[in-house]
């Protein structure tokens, strides 16, 4: 193996990790059971990392990340109304006091690639 193929064949297994991951996750949410926040976290950071390298970021990854964080919002939207609060914990601590987390950084990258951004 050449030494110039290794960060892009790392880089690859990122995204085949990330996909497999995302697979997991979604099916998680499919039968509604809860998602640990590694889960997110981990995904969150691979997508970031592709991205900063170039590398293609796998549509499943950023679909189930798109899925998970609408959820989490609309569950928000619903405590804040004073619907039934049972599933979905809250915001990471971390975000609320306006530290960087990868899915701050990840909520950057979403509204980057909406249309007219």
């Amino acid at each position: 193996m050449n030494t110039a193929d290794a960060p892009s064949e790392r880089l690859e297994t990122v995204s085949e990790l990330a996909v497999r991951l995302a697979e997991r996750t979604l099916a998680k949410m499919m039968q509604h059971r809860p998602v640990d926040e590694q889960s997110v976290t981990a995904l969150s950071e691979a997508v970031l990392l592709l991205r900063d390298y170039g590398h293609p970021v796998p549509p499943l990854a950023l679909e189930c990340l798109t899925h998970f964080f609408r959820e989490r919002r609309e569950h928000s939207a619903a405590v804040e109304r004073g619907d039934s609060a049972d599933q979905e914990p809250g915001p990471h601590p971390n975000e609320e006091h306006g530290e960087t987390t990868a899915g701050g950084k990840l909520m950057g990258l979403f509204r980057s690639l909406r249309p007219g951004a």
